[in-house]
This record gives C-alpha cells, structure tokens and sequence, in this order.
C-alpha cells in the first residue's frame, strides 16, 4: 500500500471507531437522562427496566449514581465532541460551542493538604478528548487560544 493511501485508510479507521465510540457514550448519557427523566414522571424502576430492556437492579444502580452525581445529567464539552463524532452537529458548531464555554479547571480538594485529592474540572475534557485523538491539534490550539489568549 502506497504511503498515502496507508494514512487516508488509517484516517478512516480511526474516524470510525471514533463514531463508534461516541456513539456508545452517548447511548449511555441518554440512558442515564431517560432513566432520571421517567422517573420524575412517576414511572417505577421494573417498568423503567422493561421499556429499556434492562434489568431493575441497573436501573436502581442508574437513579443511584444520578442522585450522587447529579452533576452527569448535564451537558459537558466531552458530549460536544461525542455529538460531532457521531455528526449530531458539524465541525463548526463543535469549535464554537467548546471555545465559549464556561470551563472549570482541576483544583486541589484540600489546599492545606499536600497530599490531598484533586478534583477535576470541565477543562480536562479538553485534554483527554486531544489525547484519544477525539480532536485535532488545531482544533485544541483554536480552543485554547479563544479560552486562554494569554498562553499562545
């Protein structure tokens, strides 16, 4: 295989287990807001169970992890990128989107305590989206240069 046809063909592969990949997560975010969705409506965790062909105990385990983390019914960058993978939105909307958003940034849960935990914030999902090669470099560099005009 000529050398360009070797990257055009590795390109595509990788875009398609992208797709499907963000695909799977995103199927898990409508899961995890129609479980919390139904619910407030009154519906039972069996009849939550039998409409989405999952067992009760998972829908018990899904309304759990939402009562603790209500926080993951939310929009975030990460669901930005996923939506453009699986081409819910264009690359356009995605750029805009993500370089207005209101990000947060990894903190230290103690500050006094050096070995204390860190809590993560909506910027590392910038990061590790770059690193699973879910955006470009150029796509990173435009966010970070509208987000922190400072640092390029």
């Amino acid at each position: 295989m000529l050398e360009l046809e070797k990257e055009q063909y590795m390109l595509t592969i990788q875009d398609e287990l992208a797709r499907v990949f963000a695909g799977r997560e995103l199927n898990r975010l409508d899961q995890l807001r129609a479980c919390a969705s139904a619910r407030s409506k009154g519906l039972k965790q069996a009849e939550i169970a039998r409409r989405l062909s999952i067992s009760q105990p998972e829908v018990h385990r899904i309304l759990r992890r939402i009562k603790n983390f209500p926080e993951l019914l939310e929009r975030t960058p990460r669901e930005v990128i996923l939506d453009f993978h699986v081409g819910l939105i264009d690359h356009e909307h995605m750029l805009q989107e993500l370089t207005v958003w209101p990000y947060t940034y990894s903190a230290d849960a103690e500050p006094g305590n050096p070995e204390g935990q860190i809590t993560g914030g909506s910027w590392d999902e910038i990061s590790d989206a770059f690193h699973r090669d879910l955006i470009t470099g150029e796509d990173y560099e435009a966010i970070v240069r509208a987000v922190h005009p400072s640092e390029i």
